[in-house]
């Protein structure tokens, strides 16, 4: 569509009818800067407003597209014309949001990483990022957690969720939405679990070596960063599902 020519089109009519653009505004329930907006090729009319601002001009929707009085021999040429300029503008739109949502994303993740990796070297120093570094723990929870949704048949559903939130899903009907949102709910619980199932292994390897006092600390430390990957992937699953609500 072509934001001029609607905009053009528009004052023509208004001032045919010999409407000033408060007095349209005002029929319409918007401002008259909206509608100097529309004028002067800034902006087109929300969807909702189309119909009002069709009976008070007394021209038609298609004529409104066009930005031009149409003939009965063009109207059906040009109301095809306008549904595909319309669909045209649908899909871009859908990409747009797209590409934003998945930018959005990335920057999402890379800030609370960063906050995070922040929070470690003020506490610990530089150095002090190796110590939340526990392959065996990371493997426990990850691994448990795909076990589990292994086992509730949900894995392949969870990662189309997750692509779905990160695309946006501003396209998805109520059903597939619901579905996904359960999904993921359910990958919540499930990561719960796995943390859990991580500390009792840290719990127990700590209780074995207690003669040992010198392995409390490290084995302490390790039952720690498994709920601290536990936290981590909570909360990312939580953010992703909140995404598609």
């Amino acid at each position: 569509m072509n934001q001029e020519v609607i905009g053009s089109f528009i004052a023509q009519v208004r001032k045919e009818k010999n409407l000033t653009q408060k007095e349209l505004a005002d029929r319409i329930g918007i401002s008259d800067k909206t509608v100097s907006k529309w004028e002067t090729g800034n902006g087109v009319p929300d969807v909702s407003l189309l119909q009002p601002l069709c009976k008070e001009l007394s021209i038609n929707l298609n004529e409104l597209l066009s930005g031009q009085r149409l003939s009965e021999e063009s109207y059906n040429g040009k109301a095809e014309e306008n549904m595909m300029n319309l669909a045209k503008d649908a899909q871009e739109g859908r990409n747009s949001r797209k590409k934003v949502g998945i930018i959005g994303v990335i920057c999402g993740v890379l800030v609370f990483l960063f906050f995070i990796e922040f929070s470690i070297i003020c506490a610990a120093g530089l150095g002090g990022i190796w110590s939340y570094i526990d392959f065996p723990s990371l493997i426990i929870v990850t691994g448990v957690l795909l076990g589990i949704e292994l086992m509730g048949g949900r894995l392949r559903s969870i990662f189309k969720a997750l692509g779905t939130s990160v695309k946006g899903g501003t396209t998805l009907d109520e059903e597939t939405r619901r579905v996904y949102l359960r999904d993921l709910k359910f990958a919540i619980r499930a990561t719960i679990l796995s943390t859990v199932f991580a500390v009792c292994i840290g719990a127990t390897n700590m209780c074995l070596n207690m003669d040992d006092w010198r392995s409390v600390g490290p084995s302490f430390a390790v039952l720690l960063v498994g709920i601290f990957y536990g936290l981590i992937l909570v909360s990312l699953l939580y953010a992703f599902r909140e995404r598609l609500k």
